[in-house]
């Protein structure tokens, strides 16, 4: 009866090696790589409304001790999806209000965002928010962040070659 235990528990453990070695890579894999979280696959979302035009942007805005970027602006005919990145140094933190940014353009026209998504990560957040167009076509938009006594503003580019 001892050995048979003793044969068990010696293929439990060895299964169990084998298991992890399978699985580790993996998940160190997952863990390391940044490009998998946030904002899955925005091409494919901006893709179901059809052509669309891809505009990076680069621009960064402190808010307190942490970094927000607007990384890059999708335009399509419906709609402006635009990714964003926010770094925190605090350890514990609040997610980022995405849907506190407000669209603005410069007729005076604010675009409501209407969907936003995010993940976090162990440096902060990736995400995206959702706006509709405007009604009249514009070159460029401006970013308002409005929450408690945080603000700030952003212009970015809807067009190619519009700085």
């Amino acid at each position: 009866m001892i050995r048979i235990n003793r044969l068990f528990m010696i293929v439990r453990r060895t299964l169990l090696v084998i298991l992890l070695l399978i699985l580790l890579p993996y998940y160190i894999q997952d863990w390391l790589s940044d490009s998998s979280r946030g904002i899955n696959d925005p091409i494919k979302a901006v893709s179901a409304d059809g052509e669309f035009t891809k505009l990076k942007i680069g621009k960064t805005m402190k808010i307190d001790e942490s970094t927000f970027t607007v990384d890059e602006v999708y335009v399509t005919t419906e709609h402006i999806l635009l990714t964003y990145t926010y770094h925190t140094n605090q350890k514990i933190s609040w997610s980022f209000p995405s849907m506190t940014l407000k669209l603005e353009t410069p007729d005076g026209q604010v675009l409501e965002s209407h969907s936003s998504g995010s993940n976090g990560t162990s440096w902060g957040e990736r995400g995206y928010i959702w706006y509709d167009m405007p009604e009249q076509p514009v070159e460029s938009a401006t970013i308002i962040y409005d929450h408690y006594d945080r603000h700030f503003t952003l212009e970015i580019p809807l067009m190619k070659g519009v700085e």
